[in-house]
Parts: structure tokens; C-alpha cells; sequence
């Protein structure tokens, strides 16, 4: 497997291990667009199964058991030491599900313990990278949430992190950004948008001067659970000669400036 398509795999596993099913799926599915033969297939199993899973998140058991099938299907045409050495445990665990979402819906049962679900090996931090990863449940809709995402006028009125955006939501497009993390100082940067897809995601990829210094890719995912909740995560990887170099508190501070902005859409799309 190629390398972007294994740094997107660990990504979608950091994901996956959190219950971010939604935000792995997709991850996943970004790899599974460039990926050949064997790599396409074993993707796409991961993909499945992150559905499935999303869909218990979501109460329905049915669908988590039909995706679980597909996707225990095509995992077990993976020769059992490719990609991970655990796989063969992984699938005996998500076959175990696949047989308890079926009989969840049988009985109706929607509850759940989140605690057993299956886990992949997370992979070794790099040195050169760090990830910033939050997130928010809101009571409301995927497309209210994306309105109030996407409406970059109305940044100053309400966005305590992300104080101004200048351009526009579209693939391709350059954005001129401010932020101000918690305590820290404005600072101006000019991401190019990698991805603008309406009630789903916004990602952009950011860099300090030349490529390989500092290169942050930011994702914005707004995860369904039914017509009135979702999930909203803020994430980045940060990636670069310099990521090791900035001290700890400034961490901190982006990571405070992620969860103030979260809590401030809460309240603006509940409003």
C-alpha cells in the first residue's frame, strides 16, 4: 500500500478506535477512491464496517448487521497477515456483532456497551505529527449546522476561535483565515479547500510557508444520527520539520480554541 494511502488507513483507525464511525468511514473512503486490487478491497471492507457500526450509534441494528456482513465478506478475501496482523481477530470480533446487531433487531433492542465494541492497533505517533481531535453532539439538523458552517460573514458574531474567513466554501478555492486560540495571538493564514461537501465536511490544508515546515489539514465532519442530532467534529493533523519544535501550551491553546468554537456552534445552531 502506498504511503498516502496507509497515513489515511491510520488515520481512519485513530478515528475508529475514538467511535468516530461516521468520520472513518469517510476517511476511509477518501483512500479507497485511489486504491487498487487488494488495497481497494480490504478499504472497502473498513468502510463497511465503520457504516455498520455508525448505524448502531444510530439505532438501527438491521442495517448495522447487513453492512457488518458485506463487510466481514470482503475483509475475509484479505490473506490474514496483510495490512495488520490482527486482522483475523478483528473480523472474529466484528463477526460476534454482526450476530448481536441481528438479534437486536429481532428483539428491538437499540442499547448497546459501547465499551466492547471492536478496536484495530492504533499506529506509533510519528514525530514529525500531531493531532487535534474534538468534537460535540448538537440537537439539530445536519443542513442547519452546515449553513451556520459555511456562512463565513457571520464568523465575527459568533466565532470565538475562527474570528474571519474571506472566500468561499469550494474545492479548490483559497480561503484567507484568522484565528485567535485561547490566550494566544491572531494569525493569518491562506488554506487551499480540499473538500466542501454541503451537511458533511469542510477540509482545508494549510501550510507555514513552504510545505514540509508546518502543514496542517483541518476537517470540519458533521456526523447524522437522525433528522435532529448530530455529531460535529473539529480535527486536525498537523504535520512538519517545526511540529516538534512548539512547546506544549501552544497545543493546549488550539485545542481550547477547537472546543470554545464547538460550543459556540452548540449553542447557535440549538438556538
Amino acid at each position: 500500500m502506498e504511503r498516502r494511502l496507509v497515513r489515511l488507513l491510520e488515520d481512519g483507525i485513530v478515528l475508529f478506535d475514538r467511535g468516530q464511525f461516521f468520520e472513518a468511514h469517510e476517511v476511509w473512503e477518501d483512500a479507497w477512491r485511489a486504491a487498487r486490487d487488494e488495497d481497494k478491497v480490504f478499504l472497502h471492507g473498513l468502510i463497511q464496517v465503520a457504516a455498520g457500526f455508525h448505524k448502531l450509534q444510530c439505532g438501527q441494528p438491521s442495517g448495522t448487521a447487513s453492512l457488518l456482513s458485506k463487510g466481514v465478506a470482503k475483509l475475509a478475501t484479505v490473506p490474514a497477515g496483510a495490512f495488520l496482523p490482527e486482522l483475523p481477530s478483528f473480523r472474529a470480533s466484528v463477526e460476534t456483532w454482526k450476530k448481536t446487531a441481528a438479534r437486536m433487531a429481532g428483539s428491538g433492542a437499540v442499547e448497546f456497551d459501547a465499551t466492547t465494541l471492536p478496536r484495530l492497533p492504533e499506529p506509533r505517533p510519528r514525530l514529525i505529527e500531531r493531532r487535534i481531535d474534538t468534537h460535540v453532539e448538537i440537537e439539530s439538523s445536519a443542513r442547519r449546522v452546515w449553513e451556520i458552517l459555511a456562512d463565513f460573514p457571520a464568523y465575527a458574531r459568533w466565532n470565538p476561535f475562527i474570528l474571519t474567513i474571506a472566500g468561499a466554501a469550494v474545492r479548490g478555492g483559497q480561503l484567507t483565515v484568522v484565528i485567535r486560540p485561547a490566550g494566544g495571538r491572531g494569525t493569518t493564514f491562506r488554506p487551499i479547500v480540499l473538500a466542501a461537501d454541503p451537511n458533511r465536511e469542510l477540509r482545508w490544508l494549510g501550510r507555514l510557508i513552504l510545505p514540509g515546515l508546518s502543514d496542517g489539514e483541518h476537517v470540519f465532519t458533521i456526523a447524522p444520527f437522525s433528522t435532529g442530532r448530530v455529531r460535529f467534529s473539529q480535527r486536525e493533523t498537523f504535520r512538519g520539520l517545526l511540529v516538534p519544535l512548539l512547546p506544549r501550551s501552544s497545543w493546549e491553546r488550539t485545542r481550547r480554541g477547537f472546543e470554545e468554537m464547538n460550543s459556540a456552534l452548540k449553542r447557535r445552531a440549538e438556538s
